[in-house]
């Protein structure tokens, strides 16, 4: 005999870290090829093509006082919380 399972999501969670970097703080930074040799280009015209090409404007750092277990913790509380379910089933 087949049993079918079927799965439904009554809820999500998700956690944004606080610490925002855009993508000039790489202003600084050097640029190497797959030779290990820097890029002729300026960093600015090498960050403003990497974000062309990605869409990336800025990127998003978990604070030191987080560890994953507390990054899963929000998360969870939030799944439970749009789902309406009971967190003690």
């Amino acid at each position: 005999m087949r049993r079918d399972i079927h799965t439904v999501i009554t809820g999500t969670g998700s956690f944004i870290p606080r610490e925002v970097v855009d993508n000039s703080r790489f202003l600084d930074h050097e640029f190497y090829d797959a030779h290990r040799r820097t890029y002729p280009n300026t960093n600015t015209e090498i960050i403003q093509k990497f974000e062309d090409i990605t869409g990336i404007q800025e990127r998003r750092y978990v604070t030191d006082d987080l560890v994953t277990s507390d990054i899963a913790t929000h998360a969870a509380r939030q799944a439970l919380a749009s789902s309406k379910m009971d967190k003690r089933c």
